[in-house]
């Protein structure tokens, strides 16, 4: 029953605080900065100019989840996606490096693993298994670092596609004004 009463009690305060609408100040061109007929089709037109833009612009925008699904399946293909050409080069290198580092050092600690098992001789034992150990560690090392960089190319990405997107409505809005002649379906447009 309260929720009722509050209900009421605020549509009945909307009631008593809502202006009128003034239908004249809607409708007034002056606060456009139209003094005439050319000033509202010249609105007009620029208005119809940038919904064609904004089309175009849908059409060839980058959507950022799907760069980062990118980069998530292979480092730096969001950047390659998005044109960012060098910093997907300086990720996929990077990667390519500290894993192959990664595994390098992986192979090294199983060949001392296993030859530490082969043993026999005690001072051998003892230097196999440090040796086994610390390339395991460097291996957990480089695979870690390669993972950070992973992550931040996933993160990256983001930005790039949104530099991409951004670059990409310059370009566009450069074009159309660059245009004098457009032809249209509804005829030649000629810009002065």
């Amino acid at each position: 029953m309260k929720k009722y009463i509050i209900i009421i009690f605020l549509f009945l305060s909307i009631l008593l605080t809502a202006e009128e609408f003034n239908i004249k100040e809607f409708s007034n061109p002056a606060k456009y900065n139209w003094q005439n007929m050319a000033d509202r089709c010249e609105a007009r037109k620029q208005l119809d100019n940038k919904q064609k833009l904004l089309q175009i612009y849908e059409l060839n925008k980058q959507k950022i989840i799907t760069n980062m699904v990118k980069s998530a399946f292979a480092p730096g293909w969001g950047h390659y996606s998005s044109r960012n050409y060098t910093k997907g080069h300086a990720f996929i290198a990077s990667e390519i490096v500290l894993f192959g580092t990664s595994f390098y050092f992986y192979n090294q600690a199983m060949d001392d693993y296993h030859n530490y098992e082969d043993s026999h001789y005690i001072g051998d034992i003892k230097q196999l298994y440090l040796d086994a150990n610390s390339n395991y560690k460097y291996s957990q090392l480089f695979f870690s670092l390669g993972t950070i960089v992973w992550l931040y190319t996933i993160y990256d990405s983001i930005s790039a596609t949104q530099e991409y997107n951004q670059n990409l409505w310059i370009d566009l809005s450069n074009k159309l004004q660059s245009q004098k002649v457009t032809i249209t379906p509804t005829g030649i447009t000629l810009r002065f």
